[in-house]
This record gives C-alpha cells, structure tokens and sequence, in this order.
C-alpha cells in the first residue's frame, strides 16, 4: 500500500461497513446537539450553508438525511467541522474497528498503526509487561484473563482489538471459538447502550458478514438464526435489567452495568460451540 498511514485510508465506495459507521455517527451527533430533525443538525454544524432562494430557506437537511442512513460518507472537513461541536464524534466514525473489519485493510498495518490508536486500557492487555516499557511487544495470544479484560471494557476499542486478534488467529481453531465467544459477548454489552441499541441488527450483521465469515462456517459461533439469536439474547440481558431495583440502576456507572452484564453471561449458557445449540432462556434468569 502507498500510504502507509492507516488514518488517511479512505474506502471512495460505500460499503457496508461505511453505512453503519456514518449511521452511528449521525445517531452520536443527534444526542449530542438533542436534535430530532436532519434539518436542525445541518443548522446547528453548517450555519453557513444556510441560504434563503426566492424566500425559501435551504439548510442541507437531504445531504443530513443521507447521513442518517448512512447513504453517503461525509468528507473529512465536514467532520472536523463536527468534531468542533460535538466532541468524540470524529472517533465513532473514524474507529479502528471499522478499517479493522476491512479485510482490504493490510493487517501488519493495523498491528503497526491501528492498536496505538486504541486507548491506554486496551493496550495494557495486548502489550506484554516490560520493566520499562521499551521496545513493547504484543502478546502471542489472547489468554482468558484477557479476554475478560477486555469484555469488561465493553467499548469500541475493546472490540476493535478483540476483531484485530481474531484475523490474526484465523489459522487457530481453538483461539478462533475463544475470541468468537468474546466478540459476541462484548457486541451485546455494547448493545445495552441506548446509542448503539439501535444499531444492534445491523452490528450482528456486519459482523457475520465481516468477521466471523474469514472461517469455516463449522467453525464459526453463529448458526444460521444468527439475527435472531442475537437479538433474543440482547432482549434476555435487557430484561435481566429491568428487574433491577429502578433506584440501583440511576446510580450505576457504565462500568458497574458492564460488570453486572458480564457476569450474567456467565451464569448463563448460550452458543455453546460444537455441541449442541443452547441459548440463553428466560428460565434460566
């Protein structure tokens, strides 16, 4: 690849990685500015676009609805111009995970340049401990330990390093099923998030289709209800929630949630791998 420089890869054709990305963007902008309309968005980022012809307001609000169903991929000024208004909106559409799932994306450049993008607690995980923290190198292998770790972050970041170790353990079976059981645990915890609830067909979609389609379909945790599964699983971890005293849930951190989510998942069973299918059921909360 000529540019060696993974943040200035630009993917001119939309895909569908593109579609969602640019979706959660809109969605991150919409809660940011507490705006409903496309058209309020576009006031609010673009002022100077807004131009009065023959009496009539044009404020850019088609260009803002292609946005929200992530028809078009934003040029990067417009999202700086953004990113000034809404802080942390150019890291949702700009993620590591996203060159991640694009298997075009070079691998040894996301090693070289993608994981130093991710925060400080994800790479802690992947790096192993040096006295002086010189000459850093990434663990072989994804233990258990950090697997969890990893989960209990339930971020993009997390994911991004969890879908970065899966492509490069595609050879390894038995890493393959571990990371698996992490990705999906991690998108559901991700999922309980109002700003990604949304999201969360189109997430278990382009994940199968991305991720855990570079193996064997044997060998891959989903089966072919996937969709469906996934869903029901994330509305069981929902409910869990909601029998919650009302009271514990408006004092409880977004660590503390992932953590109660967490450990729900292993109570229960659910894509037990290479047995026989068992998902999580109601009767087992």
């Amino acid at each position: 690849m000529k540019n060696e420089n993974i943040r200035k890869v630009r993917v001119n054709k939309r895909d569908a990685i593109d579609q969602i990305r640019v979706a959660l963007w809109y969605s991150h902008l919409q809660h940011g500015l507490d705006a409903q309309l496309p058209s309020e968005i576009a006031k609010m980022i673009e002022p100077d676009k807004i131009r009065v012809v023959n009496g009539c307001v044009t404020d850019n609000d088609r260009k803002w609805r292609n946005y929200k169903n992530g028809l078009n991929v934003p040029h990067p000024k417009l999202i700086d111009k953004a990113e000034a208004v809404v802080q942390g909106s150019s890291l949702i559409i700009n993620h590591v995970l996203w060159r991640a799932m694009k298997n075009s994306i070079n691998l040894n450049l996301l090693l070289k340049d993608g994981i130093g993008k991710l925060s400080w607690e994800v790479q802690r995980i992947l790096y192993k401990s040096s006295k002086y923290n010189c000459d850093r190198k990434l663990v072989e292998s994804l233990s258990s330990k950090k697997l969890m770790q990893l989960e209990r972050l339930a971020s993009l970041d997390a994911l991004a390093a969890l879908v970065i170790f899966y492509r490069m353990g595609v050879e390894d079976t038995s890493s393959i099923v571990d990371i698996s059981r992490a990705i999906y645990r991690t998108l559901l915890i991700i999922c309980m998030k109002k700003s990604y609830s949304n999201f969360s067909e189109s997430l278990i979609l382009l994940m199968h289709s991305q991720v855990f389609s570079l193996v064997d379909p044997k060998e891959s945790i989903l089966g072919d209800s996937f969709k469906e599964d996934f869903l029901m699983d994330l509305q069981i971890l929902m409910t869990q929630f909601s029998k919650m005293d009302s009271e514990k849930l408006i004092t409880n951190t977004w660590k503390k949630d992932v953590r109660i989510s967490s450990d729900f998942l292993e109570k229960v069973r659910f894509h037990n791998l290479f047995e026989e299918l068992t998902l999580m059921r109601a009767d087992t909360i």
